[in-house]
């Protein structure tokens, strides 16, 4: 995720940075959970927003599913692999499988763990199966941490990397790939010329014979790409007047990066959602949205005879809004708003919002907060979901757990052998007398059923 793209104060990455100091990271730059610490009222404004989110669970009429601990230890911006998408291949990656997890730690260890595929256990509970490095940078130093890559090779996965013996610093960060060979051994890789780079994320086709990497120099004023055929060459992005990488995401089965960015005309600098090809170098700006748009997914969907659509948020976080292409009165193609998902009454707020595929239909879930704050930690929030077909009203609340108050952050999914779980961290709300406290990775279970 990157989940949402590596990036600044406004991307959901940094939410992982956040995340990774409360359960017991420093960053470069200091204990992170001390920023809002003493703030005034945090207790006041804790109290009002239980009791808003009491009467707005309470309005809730379908059931919710209850909350599963997988792990009572800190696993700050893992990232699952292919296996994710309900597909196990027990035989890939050289008898390794495809279900597995990735994250880097407070203390600059990188760990490979394990998904069962039937219960969606991690192994081991902590996720730390497999040492990779010692040297990776936490996801509070950059705002993300590991992402996976997808080939006809196999999945392997980049990450952000100091040099060994070196101070940890923007000059002596780069950007590295960890490939598995034979006997499952994994070789951590660091470009050339590639100091002072961060936060590297790589393409996502199953079917591509090269795949490709894009990332940010540690100060974001510029972004470039890669193949991993000619891992000497980089290549400039031509995009920085648009952005300094907010939200950038591959677009699954292509080569074209999906970012938000402002344009450079508009004076008051309200972001749209853009389409890069590092294929042919065509810019294509989605959306022109008045007041600007945050974030957002592209994919194939399936309900759209599996053509692209995306999504994002808009009204200020208070709606997600759905596009396909569609022909307009003219004939000619344009994206269109096919469907507006709105926030539940007493919760009015997204945030985080990812997408997954399931038997022929597709899902966006997020969290909901009363908080307008982008990175809350005092105040309790929720997770939900929607279908993104226009003629189904399932919107549905995935959590209503008001009589215990937690902070639900960075959810992702993964489709075990019993149907979409859908994974997160909880902290114990940030009060005036202690920061936010670890309480562990957690699940839902979606109900969808079993992939077929």
């Amino acid at each position: 995720m990157l989940a949402n793209g590596p990036c600044s104060p406004e991307t959901p990455d940094t939410m992982f940075a956040l995340l990774a100091a409360t359960v017991g990271g420093m960053d470069r730059h200091g204990d992170i959970t001390t920023i809002a610490r003493r703030l005034a009222g945090v207790a006041r404004k804790t109290l009002l927003a239980l009791g808003a989110l009491s009467l707005a669970l309470a309005d809730a009429q379908q059931a919710v599913l209850p909350e599963v601990q997988v792990t009572t230890a800190p696993i700050p911006d893992y990232e699952f692999d292919s296996a994710r998408k309900g597909v196990f291949c027990q035989a890939c990656n050289f008898g390794k499988g495809n279900a597995r997890l990735v994250f880097s730690a407070a203390d600059n260890t990188l760990w490979v763990g394990y998904v069962d595929f039937q219960t969606g256990a991690f192994i081991p509970p902590d996720g730390r199966g497999e040492l990779i490095d010692t040297n990776a940078a936490a996801a509070t130093d950059y705002g993300n941490g590991p992402e996976w890559t997808d080939s006809v090779s196999g999945s392997s996965f980049s990450y952000t990397r100091y040099a060994p013996g070196q101070p940890h610093s923007d000059q002596t960060a780069s950007v590295a790939i960890a490939t598995q060979g034979p006997g499952g051994v994994w070789t951590s890789t660091v470009f050339s010329n590639g100091a002072g780079r961060a936060s590297p994320a790589g393409t996502l086709d199953g079917t591509d014979p090269d795949p490709r990497i894009n990332y940010v120099t540690t100060d974001k004023s510029a972004w470039y790409w890669r193949k991993f055929s000619q891992p000497d060459v980089e290549n400039a992005l031509p995009l920085s007047q648009l952005s300094d990488g907010n939200s950038r995401r591959w677009v699954p089965d292509t080569r074209k990066i999906f970012f938000q960015g402002h344009p450079p005309g508009d004076p008051q600098l309200r972001d749209q959602v853009y389409t890069y090809d590092t294929d042919s170098g065509e810019l294509e700006q989605l959306t022109f949205n008045p007041q600007g748009v945050l974030g957002g997914m592209m994919w194939r969907a399936p309900e759209f005879k599996n053509e692209y659509a995306f999504f994002t948020m808009a009204k200020f976080r208070q709606e997600i809004l759905v596009y396909r292409k569609l022909p307009g009165a003219d004939r000619v193609l344009r994206w269109t708003i096919v469907k507006t998902i709105p926030a539940p009454p007493g919760l009015p707020f997204f945030w985080s919002p990812e997408v997954f595929v399931h038997n022929g239909r597709s899902y966006i879930f997020f969290q909901v907060s009363v908080s307008s704050k982008f990175f809350d930690l005092t105040v309790p929030n929720q997770i939900a979901m929607s279908g993104v077909d226009p003629l189904r009203q399932d919107f549905r609340m995935l959590t209503n757990d008001s009589g215990t108050p937690r902070v639900r952050l960075d959810p992702e999914y993964f489709i075990t052998a019993q149907g979409p779980f859908i994974y997160y961290n909880r902290l114990v709300p940030e009060t005036a007398s202690h920061p936010a406290i670890n309480d562990g990775v957690w699940r839902v279970d979606t109900n969808l059923g079993p992939p077929h």
